[in-house]
Order: structure tokens, then sequence, then C-alpha cells
């Protein structure tokens, strides 16, 4: 009798645990909603029943899923199903003598499939998946399904290029994503923002300013939750600034054959290296083109024709990129002069004379010279009105110190005429009243004297004051 008393007990509730599974084999005897056949309209009046829900929801462990749920309900999405025979629920409310119970671990063991309502809703990387009886409301949680996490990728390449050129930005690696958003920033200020999806997962960034851009990623699943594992990465641009020349001419002046430095070794890229220099060299024209790949960017050489001319240095970086021109100058002088001179002469007989002179001077270097002058001498008053002196013609050669504009020297000439013939030491200097590099005009005062009448008074001796033109 207590064995059949048991067995009736546990009909009446309509339960029967077996192996830790709780067979449910009827419904609608402990309704949670009373009403022979609820609709959905019914339970959008759910609220009705909010303090049953929030007490049923929490014995079942899932209070977090309480405002879900109503909101689902409310929203009416709420769908047409069944409830199967074989079915199982993770838990199943349901009211007994008006207080709200709970029954876990269910297996359906219904003998035909009853109309039911299936309310689905996703929270927290979860679908909860709930189905309510038709026939007594008895709210059941079916099925949880997990969802992995998004996980953000991003790799930007170049890491370092010029402004103007564009980085790709590539989320293709990122996980369990449908969407996502590229934050850009220069300096700690969001400067742009960059949309893509999983099917148009590479995009492109520009930027027009040079400096540090960082990219911080963020990846959204269907139900719009974000990664949350960092997801950053940085672009140097860099703006390619013109290279800076810098020429220094040594020397300035110089003679034909003596050496010149173009020193091109102070130019300079801001913010790379220097593919070479190029030396244009001109005078009426370009006289020659000089390129040089290497440091330290020096070119010199030996003119050998006279004349004014222009340097222009362009340093080229490893852009192809140029500088501006620098400029510089420099003067090559002739080393040859031809030279006429005259003036009056007085020798201590006393005779005068009008000296006509030509000749060639030439620049050892450009503080010495030496020079061949041949002169006829015509004599203009002799010692007296029977004086058969004749012409002297003459033929020198002098040594000059000319730093500048005044010269001073001393050589050796000849002295012939008839019936006298020395060789007489010759002292000279002046001073160029009109000087250029190609032209000179000068004043000097000579002195010569025989080598024989060193030693003794001289009735010989010559003083000549002159004129002269260097051409």
């Amino acid at each position: 009798m207590r064995i059949k008393a048991l067995v009736v007990l546990l009909s009446i509730f309509l339960v029967i645990p077996l192996y830790s599974v709780t067979k449910i084999e009827r419904l609608g005897v402990h309704p949670f909603m009373k009403k022979r056949v609820i609709t959905p309209q019914d339970l959008r009046n759910i609220e009705k029943y909010e303090a049953d829900l929030k007490a049923g929801f929490e014995m079942a462990g899932a209070g977090e899923l309480i405002a879900p749920f109503i909101e689902e309900i409310k929203a009416g999405r709420i769908w047409d199903s069944e409830l199967k025979p074989g079915d199982t629920v993770k838990w199943m409310l349901f009211k007994e003598r008006g207080k709200v119970k709970v029954v876990t671990d269910g297996l359906i063991a219904i003998k035909k499939p009853i109309k039911a309502y299936r309310v689905t809703f996703f929270k927290d990387l979860k679908t909860y998946d709930f189905v309510i009886p038709s026939i007594c409301a008895n709210i059941s949680l079916m099925n949880v399904t997990e969802h992995p996490a998004p996980e953000c990728y991003l790799e930007v390449s170049p890491g370092r290029i010029e402004v103007g050129n564009p980085v790709i930005l590539d989320l293709c690696k990122s996980k369990n994503w449908v969407k996502g958003v590229i934050k850009v920033s220069l300096g700690g200020k969001e400067i742009s923002t960059i949309e893509a999806t999983k099917d148009d997962c590479k995009k492109t960034f520009t930027a027009n300013e040079p400096g540090n851009y960082k990219f911080e990623a963020t990846v959204y699943e269907e139900h719009e939750i974000a990664s949350k594992n960092p997801c950053v990465a940085s672009v140097e641009y860099w703006k390619n600034l013109p290279p800076q020349c810098d020429l220094k001419v040594s020397p300035q002046k110089i003679l034909t054959g003596e050496e010149i430095t173009l020193d091109a070794s102070g130019s300079s890229d801001p913010e790379g290296k220097l593919k070479g220099v190029k030396f244009t060299i001109k005078s009426d024209g370009v006289v020659e083109e000089k390129t040089i790949s290497e440091a330290p960017y020096v070119y010199k050489f030996k003119p050998s024709k006279a004349g004014s001319y222009k340097v222009e240095l362009v340093a080229i970086d490893d852009h192809d990129v140029s500088s501006s021109t620098c400029e510089g100058s420099y003067n090559v002088l002739r080393r040859g002069f031809f030279l006429a001179e005259t003036g009056i002469m007085s020798q201590a007989d006393p005779r005068l004379f009008l000296p006509l002179r030509f000749g060639y001077q030439y620049r050892i270097n450009q503080n010495y010279r030496v020079a061949g002058v041949l002169g006829y001498n015509i004599k203009i008053k002799g010692s007296s009105d029977e004086d058969e002196y004749g012409n002297p013609f003459t033929a020198d050669l002098l040594f000059f110190y000319q730093p500048e504009r005044f010269f001073i020297g001393a050589g050796t000439g000849l002295w012939l005429v008839k019936n006298e013939n020395n060789l007489d030491f010759i002292v000279k200097a002046g001073y160029e009243v009109y000087y250029t590099d190609n032209l000179g005009v000068y004043l000097f005062l000579e002195g010569r004297i025989p080598y024989v009448n060193f030693d003794e008074k001289s009735d010989r001796g010559v003083v000549l004051f002159g004129g002269g033109v260097r051409f």
C-alpha cells in the first residue's frame, strides 16, 4: 500500500527522477499561467508575472537573463515551435500551490508533440534558447550555445613610408568577426576612422604630413560584441625634404695650370642620404659638368684656359630630389702678357732718348714674374751739336716681385750702339694705375748702369721715367 501511495503521489507531481534526469510526462497540471491555450499576446503581458519570473530565474541561477528575456517577449520576437517527446530542457519553471518552482535537467516524456513558442536571444557571447508550451507557459531553457570571442589582429605595412603614399591596413587574420573599426591618431589626437568588414578586410590610409601615426583596431562579432585584445600598430610617415647644398671654391683666383678645389663636402640631406652632387662650370656657356657619387664630394682640377668662371652645384638625394642651386666663381688668370713701353730716358753725358719698347711678361706664380723687353731708343738731344752718339738698341731680361699693383724688379740687359756695346745692370720699380686681370696701365722708374763702370764714376748711367701697357 505504501508503494502504491508513493506512485500516486509522484504522478500528482508528474515528475519521476531517473538517474539524475527528471522525466516530465505531463504538462498543463502545474501551469505557470492558468489558461487553456496561451497565445503570444498573453505572453506579451508577461510583466504581470515579473515577480514570479524573477524568483524562478534566480532559483535556476539565471537572474541575469530576466531583463533580456522580458525584452524579447515585449518586442514580440516570439516564434511558433513545438515540444516533442525526447526533448531535453536545462530547467523548467512551474507553479505548485501558487509558488514558483524549478525542475532541472528535464527529459520531455510526453506521448506526442505539443504546440509551443520559442524565444531566443544573445547575451555575453551566448545564445539562449527558451521554449514555452502553449498549454501551461512553463518557461523552459532548452539550449545555451557559446560563441567564441572576437579576436583582433592588425597588420600595417610598410612600417616607414614617405608622405603621400598609402599604407595597407590588414584585418584579415582577425577571428570570429564580421566588421571592424580602425582609429587613426597622430600626436594623441584622433584624425580618422576607417571601417572594414570580413569580406573587405584590407583598407588603405594615406598621410600628407610627416609623423608617427598610431592605428588602433577593434573587431566586432555579429551581435556587436567587441574584441578586447590589444590591436595596435604604428607607421612612421616621413617627408622627403630637399637636400642642402654647400659649395666652397678655393682659391678664387689662380693662374692657368694651377689647381682649384670645388668642395661640396658640407652638402647634406636632412632625413636621408645623398646620392651625389653635380658641378656645372660655365663661361659663356657650359664648359664642364662633373657628377660625383661618393663622399666627400670634392673636385680638384687644373684649368688650362684663362677666364672668369661660374660654378653651380646641385646636391641629389637618394630619392632623386635635387637641392636648390649653390653658386660660386673663380678667375683663371693668363700667365703671359705683351708689354709696350715708352717715356723719357736721360743719360749722364747728358743725352735724352725716346725709348720705344715691346716685350713679353710671364707670371711664374701669383707674386713673381719675368719679362723680356726689346727697345729702340731714339736720341732726341745729344751732349753737343756735334754729338754723333747713335740710337741705342736694348735687349733686357728682368725679374719682378708684383703681389698686386706695385712692382719692383731687377735684371740685366744689352746696350748696343755704334762703338759702345755694354752689358747693363737694371733696376726697375713701378705702379699700375689701371689694373684688371688682363690689362694694366703703369708708370715706372728705371735705372741702368754698365757692369764695367761699377768701380768708377760713370757717365754712362741711364735713368728712364716712363709708362707702359700690359695686355
